[in-house]
């Protein structure tokens, strides 16, 4: 019974095994690149990351193997797709909504690039946060819509995505993936990082709560220790798409066993929207303008969009004692009281 998961010699650097005992003794041993998943020679079992059971047999022939070392893009990638933002298609979208000044904030803050694989691409790149460039991914977006855009429009399938590596033929290229926007957690310790699933979901949201920091898994498999692993001293806050909460809530379970921050929001759990939806879709539906009906719109001065934001669970409850007693809504201001995750309550 072979597996492709090595064990990690530095066993020391793990306090407690998956089962709950100390591992003081050593005798549980990591797998590379994992914590809480490995093999434990005093209870005997054998926790696997891409399995929900674990199996009970210890003869498995573990084989140590050294891990290759990380490869980066060269900084000047991303210099070089800092152009032609005028025909980036995600670019146009956002510009929609939010105006030209803004956008430009996002751009930067972000580093979105524009890729000539098709016209009007845009790259996401992947930063950790050492600054490093770990990834390139680009993909095609309607400029109307802000959806992504497929091969075969009509089964949303084969959609228009690939990578800087690909592009570049990098054949012995080592990817390791990090959250997208990893970079950004170097700026303040001070607020609250909330992960999404996808890029386009974290860079809107950070133009309608700007109080946190936004970041990305890029997939729906992302929410894992390796990602996280960076966020370990920082408050989580998880906002997965529709259908994904449960995954995402087991995940931020067993980490917080180990010291990690993490809550997992329900709100679009429980609502009525389809499958995928995210908080970008339900946020951009409160936008009253004509990208609804298919036409770009165009922001000026003295026309400018406002988004009516959903309200927490506290200010919801804030807002039905108001009725009783408005004098809740002056203490809330003279003291500046925030709910349990340290955010202001909008009231």
């Amino acid at each position: 019974m072979e597996h492709k998961y090595k064990l990690d010699r530095k066993r020391s650097r793990i306090q407690y095994c998956p089962c709950g005992k100390k591992n003081n003794d050593n005798k549980f041993v990591p797998f590379v690149d994992f914590d809480v998943k490995g093999h434990c020679f005093s209870c005997l079992k054998t926790f696997f990351p891409d399995s929900d059971f674990n199996d009970w047999n210890r003869d498995i022939p573990f084989i140590y193997k050294e891990s290759k070392p990380i490869s980066y893009h060269d900084p000047k990638l991303v210099s070089q797709s800092g152009r032609n933002f005028n025909e980036n298609k995600f670019v146009q979208f956002l510009k929609s909504l939010f105006g030209v000044d803004a956008t430009k904030v996002a751009i930067k803050k972000y580093l979105i690039g524009t890729s000539k694989k098709w016209k009007g691409a845009t790259v996401f790149w992947q930063i950790d946060n050492e600054q490093k460039i770990r990834h390139g991914k680009i993909m095609l977006y309607n400029p109307f819509t802000g959806k992504r855009m497929y091969k075969n429009e009509i089964e949303n399938k084969q959609p228009f995505i690939s990578s800087v590596r690909a592009e570049l033929k990098l054949a012995n290229f080592q990817l390791k993936q990090c959250l997208f926007g990893l970079h950004l957690i170097n700026e303040t310790t001070d607020k609250i990082v909330a992960i999404v699933e996808s890029e386009k979901t974290a860079i809107l949201m950070s133009f309608f709560k700007p109080e946190y920091i936004w970041l990305a898994t890029g997939s729906k498999g992302g929410f894992k220790f390796e990602y996280l692993k960076p966020l370990k001293d920082y408050k989580i806050i998880g906002f997965p798409d529709k259908s994904e909460y449960h995954f995402w809530l087991n995940t931020a379970i067993e980490l917080n066993q180990i010291g990690f921050d993490i809550k997992i929001n329900d709100w679009l759990e429980k609502t009525n929207y389809p499958k995928g939806t995210d908080f970008a879709d339900v946020y951009i539906q409160e936008i009253p303008n004509e990208i609804k009906h298919n036409k770009p719109y165009k922001q000026s001065k003295t026309n400018k969009s406002t988004v009516n934001l959903i309200p927490t669970t506290t200010e919801k409850i804030i807002k039905k004692l108001a009725k009783r007693n408005t004098n809740i809504i002056h203490l809330i201001k003279i003291f500046q009281l925030t709910d349990e995750n340290g955010i202001d309550i909008k009231v």
